[in-house]
């Protein structure tokens, strides 16, 4: 009963949309008339067919929410820290396994004592970890597995709070590991990328050799697990003393509240797609005012939009996940904590998946090892359909549609390949599929819940939308009081000025037949501005011209 648009960072299709939709209604309600001939105007107005637009946009998303303190208790700046890395076989805490750690415990702004180890992953190192961090098998084989390690680095950390270079990463494996072990432990970790961000608003990026350069700290042996700790726990110590000089800070609480990010930061982050919908006219407006800031504001490279601002403006508007770009597929790619995958899941009203061929790409990329074949594809989706029954929200079968048939993914390609896409001519299939297309993509969740993802959510939510267009029907013109009368007062002042007190009866006549169809048309104000303009001009030296005898009677 429904098709969204919502194109990439964008609304300029909607008034086509539109168009489109009017003709859709002019013949329906024609052949509505020769089914119901007695029907009146009026009641031929409030004939609709049983389909809608809905209008939204495919955005580009920045988590500027999320915090550079994670788990604050208050702890004093000046309490213990412990600076850690890790190097792993992988991106995915649940995949992939942690082959070295090394870390610098810090008391009182000064290391006190050191940790590094490697760690038997009990898999072979994959060639490109190899050549990033120089660790091989050999350098493994004899050393101790993550169940002898992690206890002893826990214990060498233990009172303290954790730093990592991008923590969210290196903490997912520390906590995915606490709890394949049974252990049961809570963190406060900071994140030194976030603080680079705050802090160091001029860099253009954030990588721990950028900013380390950018302190003077120095790093030797880069992708090495004590290496990067020692360089991190330079880099966090200068970043107190800042927070304690520059913002008079003393504990962590104070830190988590001042994560205000800049719009310079916002800037340089790195971007989700996720939908936004208007579901009636107020989300129309606030849809209209975010892609106006994300283009105005926050444009670099793409438009984008803080999640604060999209939270500030969220009435009228229902957001969706999106594809394997947005927020979600990401971070259960990276393999996120529990917790952190609940905190994703409750900011959005409904969670996508898509056909298995949109993401096949992932299989042939060497840089997503958790997906080798389909069946890793099939576990996403189930994992976000499991997520939307846990957390109450509606799961939704989309095609990620970008044109209508099979074979017009050509011009999608020259699109891509001008733009210098290098896998321009390996184009997913991103057509407008049929009912029973999707119901069959989608037959692996089994039939039940393939027509509940299919049919009865996506309805659901075009349930949930109003009739809407994107442009108000009335003009909407300034308002000047009594601008009728004064246009008229103004044009007839300057006829009687040029013919006198009795006009001839062609002026009266081409005067009225002017200005009726100006002020009945709702005009006569914009007039009214155009002679304050006119006059305006003329005192600072401007000549202006206008046509129309009215437009002429002014000057």
């Amino acid at each position: 009963p429904a098709i969204a648009i919502t194109d990439h960072g964008v609304v300029q299709s909607f008034p086509e949309a539109n168009h489109a939709y009017d003709d859709i209604v002019s013949d329906y309600r024609k052949q509505y008339q020769k089914d119901h001939p007695e029907a009146t105007k009026d009641e031929m107005k409030q004939v609709y067919p049983p389909f809608k637009v809905i209008y939204g946009v495919e955005a580009y998303l920045v988590d500027d929410v999320k915090g550079m303190v994670t788990g604050s208790k208050g702890q004093s700046l000046d309490d213990p820290y412990v600076v850690f890395d890790i190097e792993t076989t992988g991106f995915s805490p649940v995949a992939n396994r942690i082959i070295e750690i090394g870390a610098v415990r810090v008391e009182k702004g000064s290391i006190v004592d050191r940790f590094s180890v490697f760690v038997n992953p009990q898999v072979p190192i994959p060639f490109k970890i190899e050549q990033l961090t120089s660790i091989n098998d050999s350098m493994v084989v004899d050393a101790e597995t993550i169940e002898d390690v992690l206890p002893k680095f826990l214990e060498f950390s233990k009172g303290a709070v954790m730093v990592a270079h991008n923590a969210g990463f290196d903490m997912s494996f520390i906590i995915e590991n606490c709890k394949r072990l049974g252990i049961e432990q809570e963190f406060t970790y900071v994140d030194t990328v976030g603080l680079a961000r705050m802090l160091l608003p001029g860099l253009n990026r954030f990588k721990l050799d950028t900013v380390a350069k950018a302190l003077g700290v120095s790093l030797e042996n880069h992708h090495r697990a004590v290496d990067d700790a020692e360089a991190t726990a330079g880099i966090f110590l200068k970043f107190v003393e800042m927070l304690k000089k520059q913002h008079d800070m003393t504990n962590l609480d104070q830190l988590e509240e001042f994560s205000h990010v800049s719009d310079e930061t916002i800037m340089k982050m790195p971007t989700y797609h996720v939908i936004i919908l208007a579901k009636n006219d107020l989300g129309r407006v606030n849809l209209y005012r975010l892609v106006s800031w994300s283009h105005l504001k926050y444009f670099s490279r793409r438009p984008r939009i803080p999640k604060s601002v999209l939270n500030q403006y969220r009435e009228g508007l229902i957001i969706g996940s999106a594809c394997e770009a947005g927020e979600l597929y990401q971070a259960i790619l990276r393999g996120v904590p529990d917790a952190e995958l609940a905190k994703i899941v409750k900011f959005y009203d409904y969670l996508e998946i898509q056909p298995l061929g949109n993401n096949q790409f992932m299989i042939e990329s060497p840089k997503i090892t958790k997906v080798q074949n389909e069946e890793d594809l099939k576990e996403i989706n189930r994992k976000i359909v499991a997520l939307g029954e846990r957390f109450n929200k509606p799961v939704v079968g989309t095609c990620d549609v970008h044109f209508m048939n099979p074979e017009d993914e050509v011009y999608r390609r020259i699109i891509m390949a001008g733009k210098g896409f290098g896998d321009a001519d390996s184009q997913p299939p991103l057509y407008l599929r049929t009912t029973d297309e999707m119901l069959e993509e989608f037959e692996y969740l089994g039939s039940a819940k393939a027509r509940e993802i299919v049919i009865e959510n996506p309805v659901k939510i075009a349930g949930m939308v109003e009739k809407i267009t994107p442009v108000r029907p009335d003009k909407c013109p300034p308002v000047i009081p009594d601008s009728d009368k004064m246009l008229r007062d103004i044009c007839y002042n300057k006829a009687h000025s040029m013919y006198g007190e009795d006009l001839p009866e062609i002026v009266t006549e081409r005067l009225e037949r002017e200005l009726n169809s100006i002020i009945s048309n709702g005009f006569a104000v914009m007039y009214i501005i155009a002679q304050k303009l006119v006059w305006k001009s003329v005192e600072d030296g401007y000549l202006v011209g206008s046509r129309g005898s009215v437009g002429s009677s002014f000057v």
